[in-house]
């Protein structure tokens, strides 16, 4: 079978008129392509171009294999056309992990226009009960509300910033009083996120700036949020929780704010995975299409409105 190279090479050596307007044009030594020619003649049996020390021309049999060689070509171009469109076509197995009341409250309706968009994309989503081994547990993408992400390993992406709010069960402020000012929090029971340094504090500041920091010492420590929302449902301790959690316990009564004129840090909400580059086409449309919809989600989540659907944006084609 003959190299579509040798073949191409012909092609433009024909349409340009002669070996040097080709070389020229293709950035290609006259000696080379003339080799490669004569290496495609030879394989066939025929001369294509008659050459002499002064000109060259395309022989009869050359004009015509030529006209077959464009349709060759043609066709070659189609075929790779066709790869490069299954290539970027969003499809294939997204592997992604998440907390669970963040995939049910915030990922959820986000996840559903995704998929209504791209349906030769298949999620596999792991509700984790703790902070997910991207790597160790082979995900693509995983999910976390944190203040920060201090694994260098991981690429990390920010998508909007969720309030923290200091709740308790009406239970337990029953049992222990409710305070008034930040360092009566002192007294009551509390639960918590697993820190790293053993030891955990709510950091306050109110509407003038004042800072105060109220150390705690938990009953209860986890990475997992249901497990802390339900401690303080149960009136185990109090605890700093996501606002999007709280919203719907607090407006039923279930959860009450401690020192609502005191606010605590926002936590972030972010996505990391391994590496920015060599992703398949559908883990990187579901990176943008997160991107562009979760801060919508969050916003509206501070408004009290949770995400029935999520408006699809619109987006330019990309080029090729």
């Amino acid at each position: 079978m003959q190299d579509l190279n040798d073949i191409d090479y012909f092609v433009q050596v024909v349409e340009l008129g002669s070996f040097t307007a080709a070389s020229k044009a293709l950035g290609v030594a006259k000696s080379q392509l003339s080799f490669r020619v004569a290496r495609l003649e030879a394989s066939l049996g025929v001369r294509l171009i008659q050459r002499t020390t002064r000109r060259s021309h395309v022989s009869e049999i050359g004009r015509r294999y030529y006209e077959q060689c464009r349709l060759l070509l043609a066709a070659a171009a189609q075929t790779q056309r066709v790869i490069d469109d299954a290539q970027a076509t969003p499809r294939g197995r997204i592997r992604v992990a998440c907390p669970v009341l963040f995939a049910q409250l915030l990922l959820a309706p986000v996840l559903v226009d995704f998929l209504k968009q791209h349906p030769d994309v298949q999620v596999d989503l792991d509700i984790c009960h703790h902070q997910a081994d991207v790597i160790a547990g082979g995900y693509d993408i995983a999910f976390r509300v944190r203040d920060s992400v201090k694994d260098s390993s991981l690429v990390m992406r920010s998508y909007g910033m969720d309030p923290q709010v200091l709740v308790a069960s009406p239970d337990l402020l029953q049992r222990q009083g409710q305070p008034t000012q930040p360092l009566e929090l002192k007294r009551l029971s509390s639960v918590g996120v697993i820190s790293a340094e053993g030891r955990h504090f709510w950091h306050l500041r109110d509407s003038d700036g004042r800072a105060q920091q109220v150390e705690h010492h938990p009953s209860l420590v986890s990475d997992d949020l249901q497990v802390l929302y339900q401690a303080v449902i149960g009136g185990i301790g109090a605890a700093q929780l996501p606002q999007f959690v709280c919203r719907e316990p607090i407006a039923k009564g279930r959860l009450i704010p401690l020192l609502p004129a005191w606010s605590l840090p926002s936590g972030n909400v972010h996505a990391v995975y391994p590496s920015r580059h060599g992703h398949t086409p559908a883990l990187r449309s579901f990176i943008d299409f997160v991107g562009q919809h979760m801060p919508q989600v969050l916003r509206r989540t501070q408004l009290g409105v949770l995400a029935e659907n999520v408006q699809p944006a619109r987006t330019a084609k990309r080029g090729r």
